[in-house]
């Protein structure tokens, strides 16, 4: 007998037991909200509860993300050994994904948060709230797996409190990626109703997001390249291009890093709630998502710089540009050999991975005001928040707590294990910026209707 599945037998049992709650409700024959489908705004319900959101994130989504680890890999499923053996495996790597995931699970509790404020309630039910689970299980894998990629490439040894996965597991490591691809492009394949009206779309988007990770992660690998093609010892051996950043690149890097993954969660929202092509896939919408991608961006710039780690690893963060903008003159005069002195500190040692050069840019950024700047461009991006969360509500009624709940979410600490999680708000609680922080938790959409159940 071929121990290969064509028709996936076991996964669809799995997925059925799945589907089906301990009350005997149906996921697969509950109502749907098809009334969003022609809708042209957000229908807005309820209120930013972080308290309550975090409780979700800690108990039931985690009991379906666990349960999740074990649904059969595609394909193989009648193979013994394999079901013996590599599907153990793959549980556990599921399973332990949990503790590997950025920022206490952010992308799940923005997916859950999002999909809760443009909802109603009665579609907010147990059964309606597992299949998000799901959806939000993939989105946390495909986020998951970018986390410890990008741990990997930055030389990251500790994550939540725990050793790097590349550090505990470098044989299985490539693979293990591999395996979380497949399994959350699985989830949303055989856990999502084929009922739904949005599941090919949803499939679509995990996929989209599988190449967005690629882009991504370009910009690292050459990188990698410049470094080991650098003499030792010579001049201009960045890995960054320092002559072709500027402030306005900033927003390039945040899409790679940010935007692009904030958007793919809310729209994954979007269509659990079955809103369709009427709400406008860009304008004023995207570029809310994009001025709360840059905060949180900023933020995490920040209160990484003390580290030195953006600096080794030649990551186009946001005290980079400022420092390139300011030696081109584009903040001001500035005399020919100060910024000849900022340009060939940062050309010799951005990206040079030892703690001297890493000290040498700090000493420059410090010499030049470059943190304080890095502040000041902070508070001018929230301040300009609250004017695109504004045009966002009347473009298509967008909920108005998104970079709140992002800025919040930031600063949340999982048993003081959490990275740089009290950093970020002793951050947002200086007097500058917490004025500006307060106002945008105000979600100012007019009244919302309902209340979570």
């Amino acid at each position: 007998m071929s121990c290969y599945d064509p028709e996936n037998r076991r996964t669809g049992e799995f997925a059925e037991a799945f589907l089906v709650l301990a009350d005997g409700s149906d996921v697969r024959r509950m109502a749907l909200p098809v009334e969003n489908m022609g809708a042209e705004r957000f229908r807005l319900y309820g209120e930013m509860d972080l308290a309550a959101l975090r409780q979700e994130v800690d108990g039931p989504y985690r009991e379906v993300h666990d349960e999740l680890a074990a649904i059969p890999m595609f394909g193989y499923n009648n193979s013994a050994f394999n079901r013996k053996h590599n599907q153990a495996w793959t549980q556990h790597l599921g399973r332990s994904m949990w503790s590997m995931s950025w920022q206490h699970h952010y992308a799940a509790a923005l997916l859950i948060h999002f999909y809760r404020r443009i909802t109603p309630p009665e579609y907010q039910s147990p059964a309606h709230m597992r299949l998000v689970y799901a959806v939000a299980t993939a989105a946390d894998w495909l986020t998951g797996l970018t986390i410890i990629t990008d741990d990997w490439m930055d030389g990251a040894r500790v994550r939540n409190g725990r050793p790097a996965w590349h550090l505990r597991h470098p044989r299985s490591f490539v693979n293990d990626n591999l395996i979380m691809a497949a399994q959350a492009l699985n989830v949303l394949s055989s856990v999502v109703p084929d009922r739904h009206p949005f599941k090919r779309q949803m499939y679509d988007r995990g996929v989209r997001q599988l190449t967005h990770d690629a882009h991504y992660f370009a910009y690292l690998s050459v990188q990698d390249l410049r470094r080991s093609q650098a003499p030792a010892g010579g001049t201009d051996h960045s890995t960054a291009s320092v002559d072709d950043i500027t402030l306005d690149a900033y927003h390039s890097a945040v899409f790679n890093r940010a935007t692009d993954w904030i958007y793919f969660l809310v729209s994954l929202s979007r269509m659990l709630a079955c809103y369709g092509a009427q709400i406008p896939d860009g304008g004023a919408f995207t570029d809310y998502i994009a001025g709360a991608a840059t905060a949180t961006c900023v933020v995490d710039d920040i209160v990484d710089e003390p580290t030195g780690e953006d600096i080794r690893n030649g990551e186009p963060a946001i005290q980079l540009l400022l420092a390139v903008h300011k030696a081109k003159g584009l903040l001001g005069p500035i005399p020919d050999e100060e910024a000849a002195e900022i340009l060939r500190t940062l050309r010799n040692h951005v990206g040079v991975d030892t703690d001297t050069d890493a000290e040498l840019v700090q000493r420059l950024y410090a010499r030049h005001g470059i943190p304080a700047l890095a502040l000041d461009y902070l508070e001018a991006v929230l301040d300009r928040l609250l004017e695109l969360r504004r045009a966002a509500f009347e473009e298509c009624g967008a909920p108005g707590d998104v970079p709140a709940f992002m800025l919040h979410w930031l600063a949340i600490d999982q048993g003081g294990a959490t990275e740089r999680a009290q950093e970020s708000g002793d951050l947002l609680r200086q007097e500058r910026f917490r004025d500006l922080v307060a106002q945008l938790s105000h979600a100012d959409e007019g009244g919302s209707v309902a209340a979570r159940s």
